[in-house]
């Protein structure tokens, strides 16, 4: 099974439907506010429904996504995942969420840099990219933090909301060789 330890208290592993408990629970009591940002919360429920979702998310090698948990000492406090792999293309679009009562601690951006490892190490893809709504700050500031690359804003091409509201959407890039750099000068 998929899992990769982050430090003591932190890891990823590849969802199952065993985690659907765990991610409906964070999804039911926030989904006003993972809503806002992630339309696909509105589908989401009952448990049953979760299970079947991460059900259709499994797998490996690969297809075209990866979903996998965000643990913090075995308890799931979010997901940090692919949803778009493109091996022809050589590259990958990285997408988060995580409950509020763990927002801010740099978990997130942990799990992204872990991601990054499986994107450019183990699959061998010559980009990652992030796209998120402009109005999400917090969501903003973790691609901004890591050195990625405003690649530009397209407008109008964003769910982002259960009211249908089409948001602009800020897309970040980083490639192979900017990481190598950054990891070399962080260590």
């Amino acid at each position: 099974m998929f899992y990769r330890h982050i430090d003591d208290h932190l890891c990823l592993k590849l969802v199952s439907p065993f985690d659907a408990e765990a991610f409906f629970a964070i999804i039911d009591a926030e989904r006003d506010r993972l809503g806002r940002w992630l339309p696909w919360v509105w589908a989401m429920n009952s448990v049953e429904e979760e299970r079947k979702s991460l059900a259709d998310l499994t797998g490996w090698p690969p297809p075209k996504q990866i979903c996998t948990a965000l643990v913090l000492d075995g308890q799931v406090i979010g997901s940090v995942g692919l949803p778009t792999i493109d091996l022809d293309a050589k590259w990958a679009e990285i997408g988060y969420w995580i409950g509020s009562a763990h927002e801010g601690k740099g978990y997130v951006t942990s799990g992204v840099r872990e991601l990054e490892k499986l994107v450019f190490l183990d699959l061998g893809l010559a980009k990652t990219q992030i796209s998120v709504d402009v109005d999400n700050v917090r969501s903003r500031s973790i691609p901004e933090r890591l050195g990625y690359s405003l690649d530009g804003t397209l407008r109008r091409s964003l769910i982002s909301d259960n009211s249908g509201r089409v948001a602009d959407r800020c897309v970040y890039s980083l490639l192979r060789e900017e990481w190598d750099a950054r990891e070399s000068a962080n260590p």
